[in-house]
C-alpha cells in the first residue's frame, strides 16, 4: 500500500477515536501519521525510506522489505520504545500510543495486500493474508478505491468535527457533498 493510502485509511479509522477521547491534536495526528508510515523504513524507495537513506538501506540489507519491521516483534519494539521514552523523559505517552496505533494499522492494512504480512517473524517466515481472497496490489485499482473511500470518510469526519465535539452525526451524503462543493466554490471565489 502506498503511503498516502496508509495515511488516509489510518486517519479515517483513528479520527473518531481521537475525537471521542478528547485526544485530537496536531501531536496525536502527527504521531499517528509517523507510526503509519514507519514500518516502510525497511524499503529505501518508500516515502519514509527515501527520507532516511542510510538507515533505511541498512535495515533493508539486514531484514529486507516486509521483514522484521512488518511483524509483531517490530510492533512490540515500537511500543516498548514509546513506553521507555515516556518513562525516562517528558514525552507524552498518549501521543506515543498514537504512533503505536498507526504502526499497528499499517501492519493490518498490509495484511490485506496480495503479499500479506509475516506477523510471526522470526519464528516463522509464513505470510498471513487477511480478506478471504479479497486483496489489493500496491498501486492497483482496489488500492485506489480504498484511497478514494478513505478520503470520502475523512471529509465526512472532518465536517462532523466542525460542529463541536465528535459524535456520529446524522447527515445525508448528498447534503455533505453539496456543502463540500459550496465550500470549494466559495474558496475559489465563484
Amino acid at each position: 500500500m502506498q503511503y498516502r493510502t496508509h495515511l488516509t485509511t489510518s486517519l479515517a479509522i483513528s479520527l473518531p477515536l481521537m475525537g471521542a477521547t478528547g485526544t485530537l491534536s496536531i501531536g496525536s495526528i502527527g504521531a499517528l501519521a509517523l507510526g503509519t508510515v514507519f514500518p516502510d523504513i525497511d524499503e529505501p524507495h518508500s516515502w519514509i525510506g527515501s527520507r532516511t537513506r542510510g538507515v533505511s538501506d541498512v535495515i533493508h540489507l539486514i531484514f529486507g522489505h516486509r521483514g522484521l519491521t512488518h511483524s509483531l516483534v517490530g510492533l512490540i519494539l515500537a511500543f516498548l520504545t514509546v513506553l521507555l521514552m515516556a518513562t525516562l523523559t517528558s514525552f507524552n505517552l498518549m501521543t506515543g500510543m498514537y504512533f503505536v496505533i498507526g504502526y499497528g494499522l499499517h501492519l493490518i492494512e498490509d495484511s490485506f495486500s496480495k503479499s500479506g504480512v509475516k506477523w510471526l517473524l522470526p519464528l516463522t517466515d509464513k505470510s498471513f493474508q487477511f480478506g478471504n481472497g479479497f486483496y489489493y496490489t500496491t498501486g492497483g485499482f482496489i488500492e485506489n478505491l480504498i484511497l478514494l473511500g478513505s478520503v470520502v470518510i475523512l471529509v465526512i469526519e472532518i465536517q462532523a468535527l466542525d460542529f463541536g465535539a465528535f459524535s456520529l452525526p446524522t447527515f445525508s451524503i448528498p447534503d455533505v457533498v453539496t456543502n463540500l462543493f459550496a465550500k470549494v466554490q466559495n474558496m475559489l471565489g465563484a
